[in-house]
């Protein structure tokens, strides 16, 4: 583990006020839900979240965001002898015999393109009426708009495929490959944003963490997922209420 990876998880504890010393384990990906009865601003749902369980009963739970640097934290407490135990090892009991894809149209993504193409458009649009600085400076807001959605398209509706060997998530133009020796854990929850509804998060064995937002994957299909790949081995849970669109959505199934 690198110098600065120990000292941004160090980081992090410290302005959290938690001394290292006095976790006995955590968990990661996984749910924290003190109030299970009820929605409870306690209650924690979505990708990154940690729950360090302390020498004296008590949990420190928070969400580690990208910049607290996910995977270093992870390897910080593993090398801290803090074990994770939400984790499990499965025994491979059988792996699609040919490849199997989730996949399904998204409406949103229609729009989204739309939307991004619009806002290129406008953006042109005012720069050339305008003209001069004044133009520039009325179309730069659609432009940055525009760039912002493009990021989206990229990033945010990813699709998986399985086949006897590896996990395969699809993006817009990559596609990244996991052995499913090398997946350490995978949870798929709602995403906190209510406008992509899906994440999956993936750890591998080296504590690489890996979020997607699987906007293309079927919701219907999430629980299907994670039980072939717990099939093929590997430790995965969908933490998804089928019967909600997102996480504080009523129940709309009789």
């Amino acid at each position: 583990m690198e110098d600065r990876h120990t000292r941004q998880a160090e980081r992090l504890l410290r302005k959290k006020r938690i001394n290292v010393h006095e976790v006995t384990s955590f968990s990661f990906m996984k749910r924290y839900t003190p109030v299970t009865d009820r929605h409870s601003e306690e209650n924690l749902y979505g990708a990154g979240i940690l729950t360090l369980h302390m020498a004296d009963g008590s949990e420190h739970a928070f969400i580690l965001h990208a910049r607290h640097h996910r995977s270093a934290v992870i390897r910080y407490l593993m090398a801290q002898g803090i074990a994770m135990e939400n984790e499990k090892k499965l025994p491979r009991e059988a792996v699609p015999p040919q490849t199997v894809t989730f996949r399904r149209p998204s409406l949103l993504l229609t729009w989204q393109v739309l939307l991004t193409l619009g806002f290129f458009c406008l953006g042109f649009y005012l720069a050339g009426i305008q003209g001069q600085a004044a133009g520039v400076w009325f179309s730069l807001p659609c432009f940055a708009l525009a760039v912002y959605g493009f990021y989206t398209l990229l990033t945010r509706y990813c699709y998986v495929s399985l086949d006897s060997h590896e996990l395969q998530v699809h993006g817009r133009g990559r596609t990244q490959v996991f052995p499913y020796e090398r997946i350490r854990k995978l949870n798929i929850d709602f995403a906190r944003e209510q406008q992509h509804t899906h994440v999956m998060e993936l750890l591998e064995e080296d504590c690489h963490y890996h979020l997607f937002y699987i906007g293309c994957v079927p919701r219907s299909s999430l629980a299907e997922l994670a039980e072939t790949l717990r099939q093929a081995g590997v430790d995965a849970t969908c933490s998804l209420n089928p019967e909600k669109r997102h996480y504080y959505d009523v129940y709309h199934r009789p």
